[in-house]
This record gives C-alpha cells, sequence and structure tokens, in this order.
C-alpha cells in the first residue's frame, strides 16, 4: 500500500512541476524550502516504501534524476524557469529525509520503517 501512496505522490510532484505559469510566488527562500519539503516528504515515503538497502538507493538515485529532469523541462514550458538552485533543494530535500530516516533506525527498539510488509 505505502507503494502506491509514494507513487501516487511522484506523479503529484510530476503534475504540479509542469503546469504552466504555476511559479510558487512568497520569495526565492520560500520556493526552495517549498522543494526540499516536497523532495523530503518522497524520500520518507521512499525509506519506508522500499526496505533493502539496494532498493533504497536504486529509488534515491531515480528521484535525484527526477528532480534535476523536472527543473530541465521547465525551460520547455511556459511560465516556468528551470533553476539549478531549485535542483539543488530537490537533493537537499532527499538527502536529508534519507539521512533522518536512516538516523530513525539506529534508535534502540525502534520500529523499522517498513519493517510491516511482507518480503518479495
Amino acid at each position: 500500500m505505502i507503494q502506491v501512496i509514494f507513487l501516487s505522490y511522484v506523479l503529484i510532484v510530476i503534475f504540479l512541476s509542469l503546469i504552466p505559469g504555476s511559479s510558487a510566488g512568497g520569495g526565492e527562500y520560500l520556493d526552495k524550502i517549498a522543494h526540499a519539503v516536497s523532495y523530503g516528504i518522497m524520500g520518507v515515503l521512499a525509506y519506508i516504501a522500499f526496505y533493502t538497502f539496494r532498493k533504497r538507493i536504486t529509488i534515491f538515485i531515480f528521484m535525484f534524476f527526477l528532480g534535476v529532469s523536472l527543473e530541465l523541462f521547465q525551460m520547455y514550458v511556459p511560465g516556468r524557469v528551470a533553476s539549478v538552485y531549485d535542483a539543488a533543494a530537490n537533493t537537499a530535500g532527499l538527502v536529508l529525509s534519507f539521512l533522518l530516516c536512516w538516523i530513525y533506525t539506529l534508535i534502540p527498539n525502534s520500529p523499522q520503517p517498513g519493517a510491516d510488509q511482507t518480503r518479495e
């Protein structure tokens, strides 16, 4: 079920990233925070959805390239602007979320993210 939620969230991020003329207002810093938070949420969902180290690294790489690709695609969307700083904020959100999830797993007696899933 969590994989469906993760995939739905990714599709929503893709859709919202490519809407013409929908650049977020509120200042440069607020925009970067929004990027970091949205990709941070995506990172937490991915960390929970994929329980093996190899799958987590693979999905992390996929999400990194997704964030960079969406920024590049925005060059061709009317009213949108590609920004290396937005791509950096996307990456920072991913890295921070994966790092925090990993630190959480180091806490003694903490339930492991995705531990209630059956092994495939």
